[in-house]
């Protein structure tokens, strides 16, 4: 089989394009896809992150999206210096500097699979980038990815789990969505008090491997109502520094 997830090749302004009709098929925000993380399929793709020791590039992922992208543009992740965490929000294409970008979250192309008999072929492609060097991946055989793709579409998963890249972002998050982005936070940053008031999803999972045996913790948690993620729809914020504002004024954040 071809190298389905060629992290060495350059992202070109195709695969930018590409990552965009990616995204916009993932289900919504307000309706997460169920997933039962004591299940076999669940417990396989932990194997296989454990398999080929790649727990320290990438954690599994619950495939959604908090909007649609419009045409011409990708969701482009940035650390912020305010607070510990990242913004992601939408960036024309034509403004991407592709040097400077890097695969954040990979999942199977599903919209190239025109047939049944092609699913074996699909490629795993990124959705969601963000600013800073290539994923770095060491020593991982590529067969890694081969293995994970198979072992979704055995369990009919293709469409609700992926990879996220790990890069630099360790420990417990809290993300909360605007209608402009999504404001990735450690936990630490949020009131111990406030967050005991939120409905919590779990959307990420980091694979650890201890005396031989496989354990998942859920690292990454988005906030919502039965509605959905936490919407400011009237905010009015422009850009992360009024985001910030809105969730200090709001009594979020520690500081």
């Amino acid at each position: 089989m071809a190298d389905i997830l060629p992290l060495s090749a350059n992202i070109t302004e195709e695969t930018l394009i590409a990552s965009t009709r990616l995204h916009n098929r993932f289900p919504p925000d307000t309706a997460f896809p169920q997933i039962d993380v004591l299940s076999d399929g669940f417990k396989e793709l932990c194997a296989v992150i454990a398999k080929y020791n790649a727990q320290s590039h990438f954690r599994l992922r619950l495939l959604h999206r908090h909007m649609t992208i419009p045409e011409g543009h990708i969701l482009l992740g940035t650390s912020i210096t305010e607070l510990c965490g990242y913004w992601t929000t939408l960036a024309r294409i034509p403004d991407v500097d592709l040097q400077r970008v890097h695969r954040h979250i990979i999942s199977v192309d599903t919209t190239s699979c025109a047939s049944e008999g092609e699913k074996r072929n699909a490629p795993l492609l990124p959705s969601e980038f963000r600013e800073g060097p290539p994923v770095s991946v060491g020593n991982i055989d590529r067969n890694f990815f081969t293995e994970f793709a198979d072992c979704l579409w055995a369990n009919g998963l293709e469409n609700t789990l992926g990879l996220e890249a790990i890069q630099g972002q360790a420990g417990k998050m809290i993300e909360f969505s605007f209608d402009i982005g999504s404001l990735l936070l450690k936990e630490e940053e949020v009131r111990e008090e406030r967050r005991g008031q939120f409905k919590l999803q779990e959307t990420g999972w980091t694979i650890t491997v201890k005396d031989g045996t496989v354990y998942k913790t859920g690292e990454t948690r988005c906030v919502f109502y039965t509605t959905g993620h936490i919407k400011f729809t009237d905010s009015k914020a422009k850009g992360v520094s009024d985001v910030v504002k809105i969730l200090r004024d709001e009594g979020v954040l520690a500081i």
